[in-house]
């Protein structure tokens, strides 16, 4: 994960440095299939963005926002566990939803 320290970012301009780090993500993979850009999170409040990632190595993971030109303060390593819900193969909360909508009329 890249946290970056951005003061004044807005929504659209992690957007668009989620797709550099996408494109550079995609790049750098088609030589050695090093690195996967999942998405990005912005927490306005606290000016940070976070841009999450697979990676075979905190360098590799470097090397793809350096490519991308992103702001970052430093690349963590996180590990992202499963809730049992999804383990037991059960339906999103939004699927869950949409499946016991009831229509009115």
């Amino acid at each position: 994960m890249a946290e970056c320290f951005w003061p004044g970012v807005s929504a659209q301009q992690v957007a668009d440095a989620g797709e550099r780090v996408r494109q550079a993500s995609y790049a750098i993979s088609a030589d050695d299939g090093s690195s996967r850009y999942l998405g990005s999170i912005l927490v306005p409040t606290d000016e940070i963005a976070l841009f999450l990632f697979e990676a075979t190595s905190l360098e590799a993971a470097s090397e793809v926002n350096r490519r991308a030109e992103i702001p970052f303060e430093r690349i963590l390593e996180v590990v992202r566990r499963e809730s049992p819900w999804q383990k037991a193969n059960l339906l999103p909360v939004g699927e869950r939803r949409r499946t016991n909508r009831k229509e009115y009329r």
